[in-house]
């Protein structure tokens, strides 16, 4: 059965149909999780913005333009713009990124050690993550988390990408020097 494209299900919404906010819903859900909760350090936060990003795809639905970008940028510009909103007004201070559900099921080769190990290793990331400025967590988390693509960022952020791929490399000079210097 062929996948009904973003562009459809984002039309179709437009037309009120609650299915293809469902659609894309369950297909975007645990990304946008991710990418909001990295950047805000807290998944109760995180939660909510995600279903406020979603209320605001469902409402502002008719003004989804493809000739202007993919509908994941467009979420994800909606997303990271609420973020932001929220930490400004807020002023949450970032303590804490977990990391993904995912990197925390063990395989069944390795052992305790292994696991000891690479749970340490993913809180010190996360931890060298937090200590980053927001705007540099913010080109890390898109960059490598969601893996998009420079000029991805650039329609999402508004940023041009020169200054996102001198952002990135600034960010990965202070993640190696919080992680000690470490080579990736």
């Amino acid at each position: 059965m062929e996948e009904t494209s973003d562009q459809a299900l984002v039309a179709e919404m437009a037309r009120g149909d609650a299915a293809a906010l469902r659609s894309l819903y369950l297909r975007y859900e645990v990304p946008t999780f991710n990418l909001i909760r990295r950047l805000a350090g807290n998944p109760e936060m995180a939660e909510e913005l995600m279903q406020e990003t979603f209320t605001r795809v469902w409402t502002m639905a008719r003004t989804f333009r493809p000739e202007r970008g993919s509908f994941k940028g467009w979420l994800f510009t909606i997303a990271l713009n609420l973020t932001r909103s929220e930490l400004a007004r807020k002023r949450y201070g970032v303590r804490h990124i977990e990391a993904d559900a995912a990197s925390d099921l063990p395989s069944p080769a390795e052992g305790p050690d292994t696991l000891l190990a690479r749970s340490e290793e993913a809180r010190r990331v996360a931890d060298a993550l937090a200590r980053l400025s927001p705007l540099l967590r913010e080109i890390v988390v898109l960059k490598v988390y969601q893996q998009l693509k420079f000029r991805e960022i650039a329609e999402i952020t508004g940023t041009p990408e020169g200054t996102l791929k001198a952002r990135f490399h600034r960010a990965v000079a202070e993640l190696r020097e919080h992680l000690g210097g470490t080579r990736a």
